[in-house]
């Protein structure tokens, strides 16, 4: 877990660390310390020789204070959305950690055959407004409420499953690390923070998105989901399909758009530091 988060240069508390990978850590990183890998100075704990991490580390959570005020305003919107059954931070914010000009990542759960619906909605929306308030709403993953478990499984997916902060709908985020048992796999302490993630989020005002629900007609989805597929495959014709296909899922459950790739991209250096230190990815 130490060489996962040192992809971000993210030194880890050891609080953190105990949450993430459960009982024993103690143990685990004096182990860890006496094998030269990591080391430990008072609660911080870090890859060798990246001890000048926790400034940064401490400039990015006081940024990220600052920033879930906007977080929680963005996700308070988003809960209102039509057909919008769950909103959850993911990314860098989830994790305590932000840049001045960062955005906010969410990833929201949609009652089935309303995923398209959405995300054109938002696609939409999101283009008519400035730069601070678009990149406060950044929703690069949705899923329907019938298919929430995750297609992709990696220590980059596990993590951010394990990290997201449950801003509304709890019924909907509980379903949503339920579907998900595989994470335990790459994050040991996956049981006590399951069971403690969905502490009483916020829910929206069923009146309110009851109304905006009304009479939008079930060919919204059809043709949403057309308009992002003709506007990602022309703006993207730059990558070979199956890239395309990988990066910018569409199925009747999940829309994603991952650019960049930055999962791959996080996994292989997690991978490779692995690597070089030995251990099992």
């Amino acid at each position: 877990m130490v060489l996962y988060f040192d992809v971000f240069r993210h030194p880890l508390r050891l609080d953190e660390l105990a949450a993430l990978c459960g009982a024993g850590i103690e143990r685990a990183v004096e182990g860890a310390c006496a094998s030269g890998m990591v080391e430990r100075e008072g609660r911080w704990v870090f890859r060798r020789d990246r001890g000048g991490d926790r400034a940064r580390r401490s400039q990015r959570s006081a940024e990220a204070e600052r920033q879930w005020r906007r977080a929680r305003s963005a996700s308070a919107a988003l809960a209102q959305a039509p057909f919008v059954r769950g909103v959850l931070v993911t990314g860098a914010l989830s994790k305590q950690s932000a840049e001045p000009d960062g955005d906010v990542d969410f990833m929201l759960l949609v009652e089935p055959g309303r995923v398209w619906t959405v995300k054109s909605a938002l696609h939409l929306l999101r283009r008519g407004l400035p730069d601070p308030l678009r990149e406060a709403l950044c929703t690069n993953y949705l899923l329907g409420t019938d298919g929430l478990a995750l297609p992709q499984r990696s220590m980059f997916h596990a993590v951010e499953l394990a990290t997201a902060v449950p801003m509304f709908g709890p019924g909907a985020c509980t379903a949503l690390l339920d579907a998900n048992p595989w994470a335990a796999d790459y994050v040991r302490g996956w049981v006590p923070l399951r069971q403690r993630a969905v502490v009483a989020p916020g829910v929206p005002h069923p009146r309110v998105q009851a109304a905006l629900e009304v009479g939008v007609p079930r060919a919204f989805e059809r043709i949403g989901a057309q308009a992002i597929d003709q506007l990602w495959e022309a703006r993207y014709a730059w990558l070979s399909k199956p890239e395309r296909d990988r990066r910018f899922q569409r199925g009747a459950s999940v829309a994603t758009n991952h650019l960049h790739d930055f999962s791959g991209w996080v996994n292989a250096e997690y991978q490779r530091r692995c690597a070089v230190e030995g251990v099992p990815a």
